[in-house]
This record gives C-alpha cells, structure tokens and sequence, in this order.
C-alpha cells in the first residue's frame, strides 16, 4: 500500500472509532424511548381495559401515566377526553382533546372540535360549544353531524336563525334526516 492510501486508511480508522461513543449514546437514547413507549402502551392498555369495565376514576389515571411517559400518545388524549366525561368533569375532558389539538400532527382537526363542542354542549356550555361547533364546520363543510350538534347550540344561546341554517344544512347534507326534520319542525312551530 502506497503512503497516501495509508494514511487514507487511518483517518476512516480514526474517524469510525470517533463515532462509536455518539453512536453509543444515542442508542441509549433510543432505547430509554423505546421503553418509555412499551410502558405507555402498558399504561394505555389497563386505562381502556378500566375504561370498559366502567371504573372511569382508574381509566382516567392510567390515561395521564401514558400521557406522562409519552406525551405525543394521541390515543391517550381521546381516551382521557371520553372518560372525564363521563365523569362529569367537562373542564377536563375539554382540557384532554384541547392538549391533542395543540399537538395533532395534520391540520384537519374539525373531528377534535366537533367531539369538544359536544362535551360543552352536554356541559351546559352553549356559548363555548358554538364556537367549537363553527370551527368544526369551518374545517370541515361536509360534516353534518357538527351541523347537528350546531343547531342545538345555536337554539340554546337563542339563535334561532343560525338553529334553522344549522339544521338545513345537515338536510343538504344528509336527506331526510328525522331528528333534522324534526327540530326544523319545532323551531317552526316555536320562532317561525
């Protein structure tokens, strides 16, 4: 071997092994995740098994330890979101899908608003679940049950208009709707 390839040669040698300690370090990294994650999914796994046995207090618990080890476990949120409902912790369970919306990875995210708006409408919350419901319908035209839910809001905060053009809309979308027909009907008969 000629003197240059030598010394080609020591310096991959040199810059191989000067490679291995952040290669080392890294895979430490990697595994503590790795681990992290199976423990989450532990976590998750007893919080929906708690969850359909109906001990939601367990379920909501298990929930925030996967939260806690893996904090992007979008899965966790919605779970979480759906038992302090069922609680009838609504401050919470708006709380859990508002932490997910933040961190969702896509934009379209009127499914996450719809699923809130319903929690504020269930609360007792007709002003705030309006303001979901319309950004649920913003993102996404074509979803008739947030039109629905939409409707009933706008009734319960005393804007019949938008009721009806809510509840038209969900007509448009999905014909013959009964319960559409319905309130249309009502709302008719009440504020015509």
């Amino acid at each position: 071997m000629s003197g240059t390839w030598w010394q080609i040669r020591q310096v991959l040698v040199v810059a191989c092994v000067a490679t291995i300690p952040l290669l080392a370090w890294r895979g430490t990294g990697v595994i503590a995740q790795t681990r992290r994650e199976r423990l989450a999914g532990a976590a998750y796994a007893r919080g929906v098994a708690a969850q359909m046995d109906g001990r939601y207090a367990v379920a909501a618990a298990e929930f925030r330890d996967a939260l806690a080890l893996s904090p992007r476990a979008t899965g966790a949120y919605t779970a979480l979101g759906d038992v302090e409902f069922r609680r009838g912790h609504t401050d919470d369970a708006v709380a859990a899908y508002r932490q997910l919306m933040a961190i969702y990875p896509f934009t379209y995210i009127g499914e996450l608003y719809r699923q809130v708006g319903l929690f504020e409408l269930r609360g007792d919350r007709p002003e705030a679940a309006v303001r979901d419901l319309r950004q649920a319908v913003m993102l996404d035209p074509e979803d008739w049950v947030a039109f629905y839910w939409l409707g009933h809001a706008s009734a319960r905060v005393g804007d019949y208009a938008s009721a009806r053009a809510s509840w038209s809309r969900v007509l448009l979308l999905n014909p013959d709707y009964p319960p559409a027909v319905r309130q249309l009907r009502d709302l008719d008969a009440k504020h015509p």
